[in-house]
């Protein structure tokens, strides 16, 4: 009698234990670095409403977002972004403080978004393109030594027709550079070229329908 009683108790671990795998819902980390366009920047300097944020509520709304950690803000450069990673810098969350080599780390997804602050304000120059590459190449070395999962690169833009060709350029160093550490690659320059996703026509900064718009493009790589 107690030997049935004990593989009864047994298999009805098991079985629980089985329930739980197949039935539990993964929860995932996402981690957001870049400038002002990652962070929904607007031009009356306070931020809106990103891709990121539509990206971290799809989650959230399905139970299946642990932590969302943003490392993002206005200005950013991508060389200030290595620093911070080789600095191991902390930020202060709600709930938490964390290390960015360890929120790197643990993301399941990551996006970054560099170049549009320190590209778009001036005449876009050779140097301002090999220097932008050098920081890129070294920036894409040190996430993937720190993430193997889901990174996404988020592809630059202009309102300045002049520019164009730079922009093509810089996007083309993006794109290589992506695919040589197995990142994905969004490339945004026919998407937010809609009058409609602009607050201002003499800033660059795009409104929530343009961070719609990139938000469904990373949503096509992502298990939602």
């Amino acid at each position: 009698m107690k030997k049935k009683i004990i593989i009864i108790a047994l298999l009805g671990s098991i079985l629980s234990i089985i329930i739980y795998f197949y039935t539990r819902k993964e929860e995932i980390n996402i981690v957001s670095l870049g400038d002002g366009t990652s962070i929904g920047m607007t031009p009356y300097n306070i931020e809106g409403y990103s891709y990121n944020d539509y990206l971290k509520n799809t989650y959230d709304n399905i139970h299946k977002l642990n932590k969302y950690y943003e490392f993002g803000s206005f200005g950013k450069t991508a060389r200030e972004l290595i620093y911070e990673i080789k600095e191991n810098k902390s930020k202060s969350f709600k709930d938490d403080k964390i290390e960015i080599q360890r929120a790197i780390n643990e993301a399941d997804i990551l996006t970054i978004s560099i170049g549009m602050d320190e590209l778009s304000e001036d005449k876009i120059t050779k140097q301002m393109i090999l220097e932008y590459e050098d920081d890129i190449k070294e920036l894409f070395s040190m996430i993937n030594m720190l993430n193997n999962k889901e990174v996404f690169i988020i592809g630059l833009y202009t309102i300045k027709k002049e520019e164009l060709a730079s922009i093509e350029r810089l996007n083309a160093i993006l794109r290589e550079e992506a695919i040589n550490n197995n990142f994905i690659f969004i490339d945004i320059t026919n998407i937010v070229n809609k009058k409609e996703y602009y607050l201002d026509s003499k800033s660059y900064y795009i409104n929530y329908q343009g961070h719609l718009a990139i938000y469904n493009e990373i949503k096509k790589y992502c298990k939602v």
